[in-house]
C-alpha cells in the first residue's frame, strides 16, 4: 500500500515547541507501543460493544503513543465508518477547536479525531492529509509519510467518484503527495485536476514537471543498487541537493553549516520572524555551545524588538534545557561515585535553581497565556513542589479542564489535598482520576493508585476506619503484585496490614 521512498521531513527549523512543555522536546517523538497496545485493545472492546464514539477517542489516545501504526489508523477508519452508519454526530464547533497539543503529531491526531466523526467529508480528509504531511516533515524518525499517503489515496478515490469534487482538492493533494516524494500519486492527482481544467496551460506544465520527477525518482532507485549510482544522481541535481540539505535524515555537519549560513544571511537581510524560527531550529540542531548561545541571543533580540512573547518562551526553553543537561551530568557523577559529597551538593543546588527558574517561567507564561490550561498544570506542579499548596490547588483545578492533562492534574490535586491534611478530598479526587484512566500499570495509573492507598491509610488512621484500611491494603497488594520494586510498597503493605489487624482487634475485642 505505502511506498518506501517517503521523505521524512527533518527540516532544519526546530519544531515550534509548545510553551506548556515541561522541557524542550528533543528531536523525534518517543514511541511507547506497550502503552499504545492497551488503548487499542480497550478501543476494540468498546467498538465491539458499539460504543463507537468512545472507541474513536481511545484509538486516538493509543496513536499518541504509536502514531505511525498503520494497522490502527485503518482500524480507526473502520470504526469511524460504523459510527457514521449508526447515526453518530459530527464534531461540534467546540470539539473542533479543542486541541490536544500544539506539536505537529498532536495536530495530525486532532484532525483525525474530527475526521473520524465525519469520515466521508472530503474537506476533513484533505485536512488530515495535510496535517500528516506536516507531522512527517517534523518527525523524521516516524513513518508518518505512510499515513499521509494512505489518506491521500482515499482523497483521490473519493474525489474520482464524485462529480462535484472541485479541482482545488486535486491540486492540493497533488502538492501534498509531492512533499512526501510520492510523485506517482502527485501525477495522478494532477491529471484529475487537468481533466476538470483541460485548457489550463500551467497545470499541463506542472504535470510534465511531475512526470519528470517521477521518472527521475524511479531511475534513481533503479540505480541505487549500483555502487555510487544514487549518490551520483543526487550530486548532479542542484535542486535535489538543496532539498536534501533541508530534508536528509542523516544530515552531515557541512550541510548543516550551509543551512545555518543561508538562514543567517536571509534573516539578517530582512529580519523576518519565520526565518528566525528556521535559523534558531538549525542552530539548536547543530547542538554546540556557540550555536546555542547564538540562538539565545537572536531570540532575546527578537523579543526586545517585536515584543512577541513566544520568543521569550523559546529563550526560556533553551535555558531550561541547558540546566537539565548539567543536572544529567551531575546525576551520573553522583551515581558513579556515591561518596562524592561535592557532586551531590552541586546536584541538589542546581535542581533547586532549576525549580525556581521554572516556577518563575511558568508563572509568567500562565499570565501571558491565561487560556492555556496545560500551562496551569505545569505551574501547579512547581507550586506543589515548593509546598505552596493553596496556590497549586487553584492552578490544578483550572488545569483539569484540559482533557490532555486532566488525569495528571487530578493526581497532583489529590496529593495537594493529602498534604493539606484533607484525606476525604484527596480520595474523592484520586478516585475520579482512576475512573477516567483505563490503564492500571503504567506510570500514571500506578501513581494514582499509590496516592489513593496513601490517602486511605491516613484517613483510616485518623478516623479509625477499618474498611478504609482494608481498601488501602487491597490496593497496596495489587501494586506489589504488579511491581514489587515500586517505591516503598513492601514496607507500606506491611504497615497497612498491621493497621488492619489493630483496627480489627479494636472492633472485635
Amino acid at each position: 500500500m505505502a511506498l518506501n521512498f517517503f521523505r521524512r521531513g527533518n527540516k532544519p527549523e526546530d519544531k515550534k515547541q509548545n510553551p506548556s512543555a515541561d522541557t524542550p522536546a528533543e528531536p523525534g517523538l518517543a514511541r511507547d507501543p506497550r502503552k499504545a497496545k492497551r488503548f487499542f485493545e480497550h478501543a476494540q472492546t468498546n467498538a465491539d460493544t458499539r460504543n463507537y464514539e468512545y472507541a474513536i477517542q481511545l484509538f486516538i489516545d493509543g496513536l499518541r503513543h504509536d502514531p505511525d501504526n498503520m494497522a490502527q489508523h485503518e482500524a480507526l477508519r473502520d470504526v469511524a465508518l460504523k459510527y457514521k452508519v449508526g447515526g453518530g454526530k459530527t464534531a461540534g464547533l467546540s470539539e473542533k477547536f479543542k486541541s490536544q497539543g500544539k506539536d505537529p503529531v498532536s495536530k495530525m491526531l486532532d484532525a483525525e479525531r474530527i475526521w473520524s466523526k465525519d469520515p466521508l467529508n472530503m474537506s476533513l480528509m484533505l485536512d488530515m492529509m495535510e496535517k500528516a504531511v506536516e507531522a512527517a516533515e517534523a518527525e523524521p524518525e516516524l513513518h508518518l509519510g505512510e499515513v499521509a499517503y494512505w489518506v491521500g489515496t482515499l482523497v483521490l478515490e473519493f474525489g474520482r467518484k464524485s462529480r462535484k469534487t472541485p479541482d482545488k482538492v486535486f491540486i492540493k493533494s497533488r502538492d501534498l503527495f509531492a512533499r512526501i516524494g510520492s510523485f506517482d500519486k502527485a501525477v495522478e492527482a494532477c491529471r484529475l485536476a487537468l481533466s476538470l481544467r483541460p485548457d489550463d496551460a500551467k497545470l499541463l506544465d506542472d504535470l510534465k514537471d511531475l512526470e519528470t520527477e517521477m521518472t527521475l525518482k524511479q531511475g534513481a532507485y533503479a540505480e541505487a543498487g549500483k555502487e555510487g549510482g544514487f549518490k551520483s544522481f543526487v550530486k548532479d541535481m542542484d535542486k535535489q541537493r538543496a532539498l536534501e540539505q533541508e530534508q536528509a535524515v542523516d544530515r552531515t555537519e557541512s550541510v548543516l553549516d550551509e543551512v545555518i549560513a543561508r538562514y543567517r544571511k536571509e534573516y539578517e537581510a530582512n529580519q523576518d520572524v519565520d526565518l528566525l524560527e528556521k535559523l534558531v531550529g538549525a542552530l539548536l540542531q547543530k547542538g554546540d555551545d556557540a550555536s546555542e548561545a547564538e540562538a539565545m541571543t537572536r531570540l532575546k533580540e527578537a523579543w526586545e524588538r517585536t515584543e512577541q512573547y513566544r520568543f521569550k518562551v523559546r529563550h526560556g526553553d533553551i535555558a531550561i534545557r541547558q540546566i537539565n543537561r548539567k543536572i544529567r551530568v551531575l546525576r551520573q557523577a553522583a551515581k558513579d561515585n556515591p561518596q562524592d559529597a561535592e557532586a551531590a551538593a552541586k546536584l541538589r543546588d542546581l535542581s533547586v535553581k532549576l525549580l525556581k527558574f521554572e516556577l518563575q517561567e511558568y508563572t509568567e507564561r500562565a499570565k501571558n497565556y491565561p487560556t492555556d490550561l496545560a500551562l496551569k498544570f505545569q505551574l501547579g506542579r512547581r507550586l506543589m513542589q515548593f509546598q505552596k499548596f493553596d496556590e497549586a490547588i487553584a492552578a490544578l483545578q483550572d488545569a483539569r479542564g484540559d482533557a490532555k492533562v486532566r488525569v495528571q492534574s487530578l493526581l497532583y490535586l489529590g496529593m495537594c489535598y493529602a498534604a493539606k491534611g484533607w484525606p476525604e478530598e484527596a480520595t474523592d479526587t484520586l478516585r475520579e482520576g482512576i475512573s477516567i484512566h483505563p490503564i492500571e500499570d503504567d506510570a500514571v495509573g500506578m501513581d494514582l493508585r499509590y496516592q489513593l492507598m496513601d490517602a486511605l491509610e491516613k484517613s483510616a488512621r485518623k478516623n479509625k476506619q477499618l474498611e478504609q484500611a482494608r481498601e488501602a491494603q487491597k490496593i497496596a497488594s495489587k501494586i506489589l503484585q504488579t511491581d514489587i520494586k515500586y517505591r516503598d510498597i513492601k514496607d507500606r503493605l506491611d504497615a497497612i496490614r498491621k493497621l488492619v489487624d489493630e483496627l480489627s482487634a479494636a472492633q472485635n475485642p
